[in-house]
């Protein structure tokens, strides 16, 4: 049993080419490379024209300005806010939905509930508590 693991991971350790940056794990007819399933026919035809291969995904780009910021609903809500409404964030961003803050390369962090100031309303028509919400967010 020592053995076969020994061999297995002495196979693994040089199964992949360095100069192609990938592995590369044959079993009878099928090869498997970097977790997709070929046949060795495929699998020759992709490896000598290198045009057939898939093209590797671009590093990410460097982050540019802020790496974090804070969205807060303009109104107080009974509940969390629906997906269509906009939140006034800070860091030069304006107002966005939420959907624009994840298109944007944005996570939301943290959210809070802000309970509004003893002067004003604190429960709604529903007899439910007001919050404002605020999002931290960050790259």
């Amino acid at each position: 049993m020592k053995r076969l693991f020994l061999a297995l991971a002495l196979a693994l350790a040089i199964a992949a080419p360095p100069a192609m940056a990938a592995f590369v794990f044959r079993v009878g007819d099928t090869v498997y490379v970097d977790g997709k399933r070929y046949s060795w026919e495929e699998w020759k035809k992709i490896r000598d024209n290198p045009e057939l291969r898939e093209p590797q995904p671009a590093a990410a780009a460097p982050v540019v300005g802020p790496r974090a910021a804070t969205c807060v609903t303009a109104i107080y809500y009974d509940e969390f806010p629906s997906e269509d409404e906009r939140f006034q964030c800070t860091a030069g961003l304006g107002a966005l939905t939420r959907e624009q803050i994840l298109e944007k390369g944005w996570k939301v962090d943290f959210v809070e509930k802000i309970p509004p100031p003893s002067d004003q309303q604190a429960q709604s028509p529903r007899g439910m508590p007001l919050y404002r919400y605020k999002l931290v967010i960050s790259r």
